[in-house]
């Protein structure tokens, strides 16, 4: 199973295992598993366990050099009287049964072209067996891995580059300009309407409300109170309702952005919530709106507005 470079290494490591376990006092007898490990280049990077045992040599052969990436880690320092990486070899003699926890993977480079370029090795301790040989062998990938890989590669840059473009865009500018660069104040103006329909449900108190239209847009302006005693209210979504004329839904509900300068309302405190949204090409007759806090328990309620 392994080359024949690598028994006389696998019999020294046996043999330092046995004598590490037979000097340590009530050191559990483990049984010993020889096996081969392959790494396939086209099926990504996925973790392999190492079982580990204390006093107990296991040593990884390898089919080309390899080095540690990077320093060891601090949380291994202290878990092993030997841990080399020579050549093709790795040799790690632990002092400890490996914690559950806590104990980040070791990770290892390989200096030759071939793929996969890391071996990614969990360190665990199982009840009664340990690794004492890895053979760990590399199989080039086949075309239709490279394919898979390479689309998989193509979708995650086109990701990537979209988040790039995104957090490239310029910041809106507050204020007048930013309305009026965003084309919510035109020529026309904003036409401010207040309106008297008094909230149907509402466990905040509802001090004045107020529509304002330019262009496109409309937005529903509520200065809410939050009553003295009452637990502090968080603003959620905004729930909104096309009506016909007869008060029936025409189409599936809205759920908006809840504005609100404050963070939260705290008890006997007041604010202004803004709501607002795009008016289609044929207005409905009328809204239905709801305001919630984040876990839709508070809010008030309108069965129909006409902003």
């Amino acid at each position: 199973m392994f080359p024949p470079g690598s028994l006389v290494m696998a019999a020294v490591v046996l043999l330092l295992g046995t004598a590490a376990v037979a000097q340590t006092p009530n050191t559990k007898r483990w049984r010993r598993i020889e096996r081969a490990l392959v790494l396939s280049a086209g099926a990504g990077e996925p973790v392999q366990r190492l079982r580990l045992a204390p006093g107990v040599v296991t040593t990884v052969l390898l089919d080309s050099g390899a080095v540690l990436e990077g320093e060891l880690p601090e949380a291994l320092r202290g878990l092993f009287s030997r841990l080399d990486v020579t050549g093709t070899h790795l040799l790690l003699q632990p002092t400890v049964v490996m914690p559950a926890q806590g104990v980040p993977p070791l990770v290892l480079r390989f200096t030759d072209a071939a793929a996969p370029q890391r071996l990614v090795l969990e360190l665990t301790t199982e009840a009664n067996v340990v690794d004492s040989v890895v053979d760990v062998r590399r199989h080039p990938a086949t075309v239709a891995q490279l394919e898979a890989e390479l689309v998989a590669l193509r979708e995650r840059n086109a990701l990537l580059e979209a988040r790039l473009a995104t957090a490239r865009r310029q910041a809106p500018h507050p204020g007048l300009a930013g309305a009026i660069l965003s084309g919510a104040i035109g020529i026309t103006g904003v036409l401010e309407t207040w309106l008297d329909a008094p909230a149907s449900e509402a466990e905040l108190k509802v001090r004045q409300l107020n529509s304002y239209r330019s262009g496109s847009w409309v937005a529903v302006a509520v200065k809410l109170e939050n009553p003295p005693g009452d637990v502090p209210w968080q603003p959620g979504i905004a729930r909104l309702t096309s009506l016909d004329s007869n008060g029936q839904p025409t189409d599936e509900p809205m759920e908006l952005p809840l504005l609100l300068k404050e963070p939260r309302l705290l008890p006997g405190q007041s604010a202004v919530a803004v709501v607002q949204w795009p008016v289609p090409s044929r207005p409905p007759a009328a809204y239905a709106l709801e305001l919630w806090d984040t876990g839709r328990r508070r809010g008030a309620r309108w069965a129909r507005l006409k902003p």
